[in-house]
């Protein structure tokens, strides 16, 4: 896979999230709950950065956190129109499944980066083409 540089970058005390073009990858510290005060806190940043745009959001779970259920409530599926979650062990794939259930826009669960950019880049793909033609 072929690195592509982040467009901006936000540092946080529990971990960090890249911007793309059309995507952000979020990786937090080990442990790290996501809870209502951190989701909010992300979600304005790319709401910032961002505007309207539609966007997919990639949780890289690589170091492992838990997500509270009610932080679903927060995301605007209108305009973060994917999450992908990348994770590699039963119990990040069983946590993802929960909240697959929560989410009403695309989602994802990958084993790789590289497999989750390729399906965020799939949006942008379909938009192009509506645009186009």
């Amino acid at each position: 896979m072929k690195i592509i540089p982040y467009k901006h970058k936000f540092d946080y005390t529990f971990g960090s999230m890249s911007c793309y073009d059309h995507y952000v990858i979020g990786l937090l510290h080990s442990g790290v709950i996501v809870n209502n005060e951190i989701a909010m806190r992300m979600l304005t940043d790319i709401n910032d950065y961002y505007g309207k745009e539609k966007i997919v959001f990639i949780s890289n779970r690589e170091f492992g956190h838990d997500v509270d259920a009610k932080v679903y409530q927060l995301v605007n599926a209108k305009t973060m129109i994917g999450i992908a979650v990348v994770g590699t062990t039963l119990e990040q794939k069983i946590q993802a499944a929960t909240e697959q259930s929560l989410y009403s826009g695309s989602f994802g669960f990958f084993n790789n980066m590289e497999s989750a950019v390729a399906w965020a880049d799939s949006f942008t793909d379909n938009e192009d083409e509506r645009h186009a033609g």
